[in-house]
């Protein structure tokens, strides 16, 4: 480092300004430099040197003093002239001698490497308790004007200034990229409508729920494009009363909203929606879950209740069912006959031990009936055939199992049998204990008796499957007798009469609809005995489903039905295209026989989740509930389809079964009586790279 510069005085600074310019032209020429748009370190040592021009000092420096590191230098001017050593006693000094309301600059004497060097320190306002600027005007000055301490003060807080303003924005950034990333990734769907409730966002959660793509929907009206028709009147008038009333209304919490998927499908979503402001006008966000299995799981689950709750009413034992906090959640009637309770039903709720309090009485021994009841319950052990005298003489013999759920307990299971005309004495108790095991030998042969009857028949139904095979394969032969001869008679028509040809015809279309009953039948047979192997090789779902809506169209035709068809992306299939298209062709057939004329009957196929689901949709009479689960059945048909009069053997949704399953699938039926069914096929396809096919349509 250089000797110190001398300087004679204060005249000497006012010349040397004189020639350099004034403080307030610097401060101007700082101002229009560091205050533009762009950073202010890249025009800060050109401010320096102006400083540097118009105090006289030798070097000028600009830092952010820090206690747990060393000063991180911002700029300096000229380049170098400030050593690492007198940088740490700076910024050393700036940490002790600030003042944080100072609106001017601070003297200093600094002492590095035997020399002595002056010093005037200006900083900016602290900012969170720190100093994002502090500037150093180093030379050997023994007196600072009051323009020069506020012109560098004024430095350092535009410095500042601009450091806090990209502060700012880079969190801003960040918190920006942080939103859009928890948007994107988001298990939940998080879509966002504006006042004319149209969609703003839709994320990735969103597109697999909906099977919307987010390019297409943005713009959309949501009512229009997600709820279905009969709530969409319902969505439009809860959403209008929320922007007029300036809040969620309806919306305030999480409601359960039917949800249009692309397919036309539709799922239950449980939706709740916050209200923002954003440039003056409202925004709803909204965030769907989807509950549509949950719904089903709680459907189920409170039907299973009240089968139970019917169950325990109906018992013939006194029943006490409490919860893992010793809460009474269920009371059979016969409890309050037992044991001289009125309403079992209000003890619902009450804990399980002022129950054992009121009934004590009941009991010859109420201390033993007492102590024995807290005894069992604190050891949590099963307890079966402990018997207790009541004080009018009976015997009331009682169960209890601890309830336990994937090893954890959930409540106590207490059972009360009134056993009073078996064991008033010593020998009616052995006589109902001979009884007992007279009961169970009886079970055992009632349980041997129905083993015998079950093989029986299932001897039975593998001689029906014998009968049938052998009469399929015995019809085959006069039916081909009777086909033959009848297309040689039909080869003779010109002797034949009008009437005469038109029973040719009704021979020939039964002869033809037995024909293909024996052959379901033979088909049948064979596929379940294993004898029917499949010739598997890579076979593509979309034009699989082509070719047979193709196929089918001129049937459909003579009876008004059109189809159509669309298939999505996906890989191959191993299969074998013959039954595949067999299964199609059952499918097809049945959506055009049982739907009205003037119909649509829809055939989709997409690929999701490893397999390929192929869907054939009508909108014809439907299914009764009750005999969906039988339709896959052989011979089994539903109840209208056989009052309306269609034809059909039963046996072709047999096959569909079993061939899907043949190739590791699975078919499942959806239907509402008098709207039409889905039979939706489900095909195993592990994609390979290089495997995919494109899109059919």
């Amino acid at each position: 480092m250089g000797a110190p510069r001398a300087r004679a005085g204060p005249d000497l600074v006012t010349s040397q300004r004189d020639q350099d310019g004034s403080a307030a032209a610097v401060l101007d020429f700082a101002v229009g430099q560091i205050l533009r748009d762009d950073t202010a370190l890249g025009a800060l040592p050109a401010v320096l040197a102006r400083l540097v021009s118009i105090s006289g000092v030798r070097a000028a420096l600009a830092f952010q003093p820090s206690a747990a590191q060393p000063a991180t230098v911002l700029a300096m001017h000229p380049h170098g002239a400030v050593d690492p050593a007198l940088l740490a006693k700076i910024g050393a000094l700036t940490l002790t001698q600030r003042d944080p309301g100072a609106t001017t600059g601070v003297q200093v004497t600094v002492e590095s490497g035997g020399v002595t060097t002056r010093a005037l320190l200006a900083y900016s306002a602290p900012v969170g308790g720190q100093c994002l600027c502090a500037l150093a005007l180093i030379g050997d000055v023994t007196s600072w004007d009051e323009d020069i301490r506020a012109t560098a003060h004024a430095v350092a807080a535009m410095v500042a200034t601009q450091i806090r303003h990209a502060n700012n924005l880079a969190k801003l950034a960040e918190r920006q990229a942080l939103t859009r990333a928890l948007i994107a990734g988001s298990p939940e769907a998080i879509l966002a409508i504006d006042a004319h409730c149209r969609l703003v966002e839709f994320n990735p959660a969103a597109e697999a729920l909906s099977g919307y793509r987010h390019d297409d929907v943005l713009g959309q009206e949501m009512s229009e494009l997600l709820i279905p028709d009969r709530v969409r009147p319902w969505f439009n008038e809860h959403f209008r009363a929320c922007l007029t009333a300036g809040n969620s209304g309806r919306f305030a919490g999480p409601v359960r909203v039917a949800l249009l998927r692309a397919d036309g499908s539709e799922r239950t979503v449980e939706l709740s929606t916050v209200q923002v402001t954003v440039g003056g006008e409202p925004v709803f966000c909204s965030f769907l879950r989807d509950i549509t299995e949950i719904e089903r799981s709680y459907a189920a689950l409170a039907a299973q209740s009240e089968r139970l709750n019917h169950l325990i009413a109906a018992a013939i034992p006194g029943i006490v069912i409490t919860d893992e906090h010793g809460l009474i959640t269920h009371v059979s009637q016969s409890f309050g006959p037992m044991f001289g309770v009125e309403d079992p039903a209000g003890l619902v709720g009450a804990p399980a031990a002022a129950m054992v309090q009121r009934i004590t009485s009941v009991f010859a021994d109420p201390e033993g009936f007492a102590r024995r009841s807290a005894e069992v319950t604190s050891n949590r052990q099963p307890v079966s055939g402990e018997q207790m005298r009541t004080a009018d003489g009976r015997t009331i013999e009682n169960d209890y199992w601890p309830v336990l759920v994937d090893g954890r307990f959930r409540g106590d299971l207490w059972l009360a049998w009134d056993m009073s005309a078996h064991v008033a004495l010593d020998d009616q108790r052995q006589q109902a204990l001979e009884a007992e095991l007279a009961a169970r030998q009886l079970a055992e042969q009632a349980r041997q008796q129905l083993e015998e009857q079950n093989q029986r028949l299932r001897k039975l139904d593998e001689a029906r499957n014998q009968f049938l095979a052998i009469v399929s394969h015995e019809l085959r032969t006069p039916l081909t007798s009777i086909v033959s001869f009848s297309e040689l008679i039909r080869g003779e028509a010109d002797g034949l009469t009008p009437e005469g040809v038109s029973f040719l015809d009704i021979i020939e279309r039964n002869a033809d609809r037995l024909h293909r009953l024996v052959g379901d039948l033979l088909m049948l047979d064979r596929l379940e005995a294993g004898a029917l192997p499949l010739d598997l090789a890579p076979v593509s779902v979309a034009v699989l489903t082509a070719v047979a809506v193709s196929s089918a169209s001129a049937a459909a035709a003579k009876q008004d039905v059109t189809i159509d068809v669309s298939a999505g992306p996906g890989p191959l299939v191993p299969g074998d295209q013959r039954r595949l298209m067999q299964v199609l062709d059952n499918l097809i057939a049945n959506a055009v026989k049982f739907s009205n004329r003037n119909s649509h009957v829809h055939v989709s196929a997409a690929f999701a989740g490893g397999s390929w689901r192929v869907d054939v949709t009508d909108s014809g009479i439907g299914i009764p509930p009750d005999e969906a689960g039988q339709l896959f059945t052989r011979f089994v048909r539903a109840s209208n389809a056989r009052t309306a009069g269609l034809p059909g053997t039963g046996l072709g949704l047999s096959i569909v079964k079993v061939l899907t399953e043949m190739h590791g699938g699975h078919v499942e039926v959806d239907s509402t009586l008098g709207q039409g069914s889905t039979f939706s096929v489900y095909l195993p396809a592990p994609a390979e790279p290089g495997d995919v096919e494109g899109t059919g349509g």
